[in-house]
């Protein structure tokens, strides 16, 4: 990986740091290492800005593909963060181009320039991307060759433009490979995730119940309590103040949305959770 990481590097140096954002489109068929490699290049992104980056911290930046979950990470995520996008046709698809819930997307995209985030999208086919990434809005686009797990090349804005007036793919501008990421603990809570979020696309209604596996919602607040409020709090991108994210509390102790919103409330409503000290801290 090493010229994908100085490519890394590179948008970091001259894009981000001058204020701009990053968008950046990742293609491959279903099980060829697309989502291996959009969480490669979340803690490269990390490790990068010096964030000594962990399993948790890069799996907590995943967007699993709703489109109101992408919409809320845009716009509560912290400045600079790099937010994979895995099923990113669920949030932006081209055959959904006059549905005014994804225009509304598309505009976020616009507003969110000034929080210089590095937004990874990914997609089975360049078709299913909608036309104002692949003709203006995306920086680059990461693709791996059908049945070629661990290889990718790299296209630029130019290449894409390319790609977009002919309807042929030009030669790369970079080629490179990537490890596999089995055997890693990055990898199996990645898998577990990813299985539980399926599911629940599959069968929504089975957020609607509180799981079985759920704790009292006054159990489950007193727990975070114990351990640490500061692992479920998270910090708005616009405003910079702190609050307390449900889906933190969704993704770290298993509890259904529905719990993990009552928990959130019993949260706020302490007297011992100090918010005003992360404040400070961020």
């Amino acid at each position: 990986m090493e010229k994908i990481q100085r490519w890394v590097e590179k948008i970091h140096e001259r894009r981000i740091e001058k204020q701009y954002d990053a968008i950046v489109l990742v293609i491959a068929e279903e099980g060829d290492g697309k989502s291996t490699l959009m969480n490669q290049l979340t803690w490269l992104w990390q490790d990068v800005r010096g964030l000594d980056p962990t399993p948790e911290s890069v799996l907590d930046r995943v967007v699993w593909g709703e489109r109101d979950e992408f919409k809320r990470t845009m716009a509560t995520a912290p400045e600079r963060s790099a937010i994979p996008v895995m099923d990113a046709a669920r949030a932006l698809y081209k055959r959904d181009a006059m549905d005014s819930e994804q225009k509304d997307a598309e505009k976020d995209l616009l507003d969110v320039r000034t929080s210089e985030y590095f937004i990874m999208l990914g997609y089975q086919g360049y078709d299913d991307i909608p036309t104002t990434l692949a003709k203006r809005r995306a920086l680059a686009a990461l693709k791996i060759p059908r049945n070629q797990r661990g290889k990718l090349r790299g296209y630029s804005r130019e290449s894409l433009d390319e790609k977009w007036e002919t309807g042929e793919w030009p030669e790369p501008d970079m080629r490179d490979t990537f490890p596999s990421l089995e055997g890693t603990e990055l990898w199996e809570v990645f898998k577990r995730r990813d299985k539980k979020r399926k599911a629940e696309r599959i069968n929504p209604d089975d957020d609607e119940e509180e799981s079985e596996l759920d704790l009292d919602p006054r159990e489950l607040a007193q727990e975070i309590v114990d351990e640490g409020v500061g692992r479920v709090v998270s910090i708005h991108g616009g405003n910079k103040q702190p609050y307390i994210a449900s889906e933190l509390i969704e993704v770290h102790y298993g509890a259904s949305m529905r719990n993990a919103k009552k928990v959130k409330l019993i949260l706020e409503n302490r007297p011992d959770v100090d918010l005003e000290r992360f404040a400070e801290e961020a």
